[in-house]
């Protein structure tokens, strides 16, 4: 996610320059066969064009809005990963052999350990599988400015992974994860069977056992709707025409600006006037393309690596453990 307040030159250039390079050859192509050449059936009217200009800035605004919908749904949703991530830390700690006056026993510390630990394995597990799998198969697509802005913030996945499997403290559990196919169904399975050996031992009354499968429950609910974003992009009917008619009005341009241009005596106004335009158009297209998607390692993604390292300190913090990481910075205005 890119923070800064202002979005510096460099950046809207590695958008732009080629888009703005190619709307300057069409326009001076236009205009150099109009002025040099006398090709005047070239000059059309202005009004279809403007019309369509119209039409489309509805159209792409309508699929901005989806986008943008798309994103900030994607960060509720981690929103709320990190409150019942708290939540579950706080219901742990406070609960675990409360009933028998147990708290420091050493079995209940470890289960505490165990229980909070493996939730920060779950959302880390939960934001690698996010980013890990491409929504699209397209070498163009993952190739992108979007995605090339953030190429050197990204981590390599074994790496990551082996910095999650330091969370799980049970005997045998990091063995018994690298062969799950879905690593956040696996450690949520865990934290159920793990509630159910604390009941069953006293150190948690029915109704604190239940409460917390409900945090369970929820936390399958969450990973659920980050899923669901993942694995269901913008309709392509809705992508697909939104830039198909955003190149259509862009080519017309030129078209349509120079007799405008002529009447008041300066044709070449045109080239500017229509370079700018076909910028404005394009840069509003590619606002919707570059956020549709929030789990991509783009530079507008959901800031996961930030989120769970917060997590991560708060939940070690109500552990009472003092030797955490920091919190993770942005780099070049961008918070991966």
């Amino acid at each position: 996610m890119y923070i800064k307040r202002d979005v510096p030159l460099w950046l809207m250039a590695m958008f732009a320059w080629k888009s703005v390079l190619i709307y300057l050859i069409l326009s001076g192509t236009v205009w150099s066969l109009y002025h040099f050449l006398g090709w005047t059936f070239l000059a059309i009217p202005f009004l279809p064009v403007g019309m369509v200009g119209t039409a489309v800035a509805f159209y792409v605004g309508f699929k901005n809005n989806s986008a943008y919908d798309r994103l900030w749904e994607a960060r509720r949703i981690w929103g709320s990963i990190t409150n019942f991530s708290r939540t579950w830390a706080t219901w742990v700690n406070t609960w675990s052999g409360s009933w028998h006056k147990k708290e420091q026993d050493p079995e209940v510390l470890a289960y505490k350990k165990e229980l909070i630990y493996r939730q920060i394995a779950w959302i880390n597990t939960l934001r690698i599988r996010l980013r890990n799998t491409p929504i699209f198969e397209d070498e163009y697509f993952q190739q992108g400015a979007q995605f090339k802005a953030t190429e050197k913030h990204r981590l390599d996945l074994e790496e990551d992974l082996k910095s999650v499997f330091c969370f799980l403290t049970r005997e045998g559990e990091i063995a018994q994860i690298k062969t799950a196919r879905h690593h956040g169904n696996f450690l949520l399975q865990q934290q159920s069977r793990t509630l159910v050996e604390m009941k069953q031992k006293g150190f948690l009354t029915e109704f604190e056992h239940s409460d917390l499968e409900k945090m369970v429950l929820e936390s399958y609910n969450q990973q659920g709707a980050c899923e669901r974003i993942k694995s269901f992009p913008l309709p392509r009917q809705y992508a697909t025409f939104s830039t198909i008619f955003v190149k259509i009005f862009i080519f017309l341009l030129p078209f349509g600006i120079i007799k405008e241009a002529e009447d008041i005596g300066s044709t070449w106004l045109m080239i500017p006037f229509s370079v700018l335009i076909s910028w404005i158009f394009y840069t509003m297209e590619q606002i919707g393309d570059s956020s549709e998607n929030p789990f991509e390692n783009s530079i507008n993604d959901v800031p996961m690596s930030a989120i769970c390292r917060n997590i991560e300190i708060d939940l070690r913090e109500m552990l009472g453990e003092k030797d955490f990481p920091a919190k993770i910075a942005a780099k070049d205005g961008i918070l991966m």
